[in-house]
């Protein structure tokens, strides 16, 4: 459906998902009970054991952490180079430059702004 969608270029698309809310949960699974409200303990163990998952509340698999780190340091990887041509930039065009970092950047208004609206 994605892929679909992605190549449909004449006009807008959109993709239907069902869900189910609180999927997996064996007494709660797509009722109001599982909406707004805690599942409990014995709901959420439940659910756990329905899901296969073996783990404890709030305990984090190894395997996790280890996906996360390495997302991080992919993330490291970019930030040093979207540093670097910022920089060039920066020296190439130092007046857009300028006005990028306190548009985009900063989040400021122009100096005077207020003096140009309509009285």
């Amino acid at each position: 459906a994605i892929a679909d969608a992605k190549a449909c270029t004449d006009k807008p698309t959109l993709i239907k998902v069902k869900t189910v809310i609180g999927y997996g949960s064996p007494n709660k699974a797509d009722s109001h009970d599982a909406h707004g409200a805690p599942l409990g303990s014995d709901e959420a163990t439940a659910t756990r054991e329905q899901l296969g998952y073996k783990y404890g509340e709030f305990e984090v698999p190894q395997s996790v952490y280890d996906v996360f780190r390495a997302h991080a340091a992919e993330g490291a990887k970019k930030q040093e180079e979207w540093n670097a041509l910022w920089a060039r930039y920066q020296e190439a065009e130092p007046e857009l430059a300028a006005q990028f970092k306190r548009i985009a950047i900063d989040k400021e208004l122009p100096e005077g702004w207020a003096d140009c609206l309509p009285k």
